[in-house]
């Protein structure tokens, strides 16, 4: 047994020592990306009919980015507790430039808990003020979400060098704020059990028997 304990203490010392990691967390979200305007269109976009100089959002950052317009809706509550554990954001963002590849990070935060980062996005384009390059997600949160309501945080960064081009977030917009969610593990079903009463079941099985013994019984007689 002293062998046994001091072999296994030598294997977990030497994953330690050897940078061996552990398995990586699963997923918080399984999310799904959908988006316009690649590369070959997009001289073809049609502009909205005014640049506007400032977000049409307030947002937290705005470094020639800014949000235009965000949709939100949820679904999926399977146990009918007003949370959700569907989640689909529509943003179009906005540059002062003609075109500028970007990436986003979309996170969740609830009151006295750390932010959560639910998804990372591939990278994609934004053209000027074009209506048609909008970003979506839908996503579908696993776990590490418990009921409650979150404030959504979206921020944008630039693909060539990572800096933080805009940040929009519930404390800026109020739809973005106090959103009612939770992740699948939480989002059981309710199950209904119904017992049945089974002296009264036995009781009436052993009359019924009764009676077709006595039925029997006379039919021999007879």
């Amino acid at each position: 047994m002293r062998k046994f304990w001091l072999v296994s203490l030598f294997m977990v010392s030497s994953a330690v020592f050897s940078g061996a990691t552990l398995a990586a967390p699963a997923e918080i979200a399984a999310t799904k990306e959908s988006f316009k305007l690649p590369s070959d269109v997009a001289k073809t976009a049609k502009p909205k009919t005014a640049l506007r100089s400032s977000g049409a959002l307030i947002q937290s950052v705005e470094n020639n980015v800014w949000f235009d317009t965000i949709d939100i809706s949820f679904e999926s509550d399977l146990n009918n507790n007003g949370f959700y554990h569907g989640l689909y954001v529509r943003f179009d963002a906005d540059t002062n430039y003609s075109s500028v590849p970007v990436y986003a990070h979309f996170a969740l935060k609830r009151a006295g808990a750390p932010e959560v980062i639910i998804h990372t996005s591939s990278v994609f384009t934004l053209y000027g003020t074009s209506a048609d390059d909008w970003f979506a997600i839908e996503s579908e949160l696993l776990h590490s979400l418990p009921p409650a309501y979150y404030d959504l945080v979206i921020r944008i960064y630039d693909a060539d060098y990572n800096d933080l081009l805009a940040e929009i977030s519930g404390f800026d917009e109020p739809a973005l704020a106090e959103l009612p969610l939770e992740d699948l593990s939480f989002d059981e079903p309710v199950v209904v059990v119904v017992e049945e009463d089974s002296g009264s079941f036995g009781w009436l099985g052993l009359l019924g028997l009764a009676g077709i013994a006595w039925t029997r019984r006379k039919a021999k007689i007879a």
